[in-house]
């Protein structure tokens, strides 16, 4: 764990101050967690009256069009209690100054999308149209870095999210083709009795990435814990992935020690952030809703996997450009490094990419909007879902 100074001594909103990080070395498990507090530091100081307050359609200056953003259904809108707006040419909100890596030109785009904590205060002045999320936050050594993590990270939840939504059964990747590094990783949650299953959950834009699951049918065990993880590299992205794991189980003992388990209610009601998303699948009975997610009968190599790294990080950060632009969609990065942490020579930025599927947290809260949900699946060979059918019924277990 690590923690960083509170910015209510600057401005107005508290930052996520604790940060926390898993490795198979202490020294990258510290950096992690450092990583992890200053990258959720730097979004948090900004001030609203900075950005201007003004509707996409009366903004005197180059702006992302609302139609990109994922956000929610029609039916969504008109549920009772929904907190969230459309978000539309007209809505009054505030914007942030961001680069498109694909253009090399300025835009903005609302400015929650890029600053976190983000809140919309009841009878404020913008409407509220999405969750405060940390997807593309990223921390590193070099803005190339920098800007990699956050992209993958933003390539990662529309790949998991699509898996979920979609309920898609992927190919499993044989674990006795892995490296020896991560074949030991594996050993090491079989050995307290997790059986681990390795996905490629890769999407359209050939970028690897990998979610991995363990199961365990022990009385007092977590039943299942999932994570995920996209680099260039395959190797890094499967490492990175049972990192991860390891990572969300420790967070998943906690929850399942400390809080009741969650009852079964109609519409998942009471699923509604991420504790209660972990807490869901805590019960054992409900992990066999789970089942899709491993129980493909295709399987595949390590070597099968595809490689998008050089090994040069500003040569991987034009290929992931690259390749999202082949999607159809554009890279955005916006520059967050304080001056303070500057002078510890690391670079802050967040990732974001206009149409890529999201990860909210709530059931109701779940993105229904854009297009990829309900064609990318198609596309990459699968049956897919129809917003006609809806669906998957049961909340994502992601922390």
């Amino acid at each position: 764990m690590a923690q960083t100074g509170n910015t209510t001594a600057w401005v107005s909103q508290e930052n996520f101050v604790m940060g926390s990080g898993a490795a198979t070395t202490r020294e990258m498990a510290v950096a992690k967690a450092i990583g992890e507090a200053v990258e959720r530091y730097c979004p948090a100081i900004y001030k609203k009256s900075d950005f201007p307050l003004i509707s996409y359609a009366e903004a005197n200056f180059s702006c992302v069009h609302p139609s990109k953003f994922v956000l929610f259904s029609p039916q969504q809108y008109k549920q009772p209690k929904f907190v969230f707006k459309p978000l539309t040419e007209q809505s009054l909100i505030r914007w942030a100054a961001i680069q498109n890596l694909r253009t090399h030109k300025p835009t903005h785009i609302p400015a929650l999308f890029v600053y976190l904590p983000y809140i919309f205060y009841r009878h404020g002045d913008e409407i509220p149209i999405a969750q405060s999320m940390s997807s593309g936050l990223s921390c590193h050594c070099s803005y190339e870095e920098a800007a990699i993590g956050g992209i993958c990270e933003v390539i990662e939840r529309d790949c998991f999210s699509m898996t979920w939504q979609a309920m898609l059964s992927r190919p499993r990747i044989r674990n006795t083709t892995l490296s020896k590094a991560n074949g030991d990783l594996i050993q090491r949650f079989e050995k307290v009795g997790y059986r681990v299953y390795l996905v490629n959950i890769t999407n359209d834009n050939g970028i690897p990435t990998v979610m991995s699951v363990a199961r365990h049918d022990g009385k007092e065990a977590v039943p299942m814990v999932v994570a995920a993880s996209t680099a260039p590299d395959p190797e890094e992205a499967v490492k990175k992935s049972l990192e991860e794991l390891a990572h969300t189980e420790r967070y998943v003992c906690q929850i399942q020690k400390e809080r009741p388990r969650l009852s079964l209610m109609e519409n998942h009601d009471n699923v509604r952030s991420q504790v209660s998303h972990v807490n869901f699948w805590c019960s054992p009975e409900r992990v066999v809703h789970a089942d899709f997610l491993t129980n493909s009968t295709a399987e595949i190599d390590f070597s099968d996997l595809p490689n998008a790294g050089s090994g040069d990080p500003a040569k991987d950060l034009e290929t992931l450009v690259q390749r999202v632009a082949d999607t159809g969609h554009d890279v955005l990065v916006a520059d967050l490094t304080t001056e303070d942490v500057r002078e510890l020579g690391l670079w802050v930025i967040r990732a974001v990419i206009p149409g890529y599927h999201p990860l909210f947290m709530g059931y109701h809260n779940r993105a229904l909007g854009g297009t990829r949900l309900w064609e990318v699946p198609q596309k990459l060979g699968y049956k897919g879902i129809e917003p006609e059918t809806g669906d998957n019924p049961f909340p994502h277990p992601f922390p």
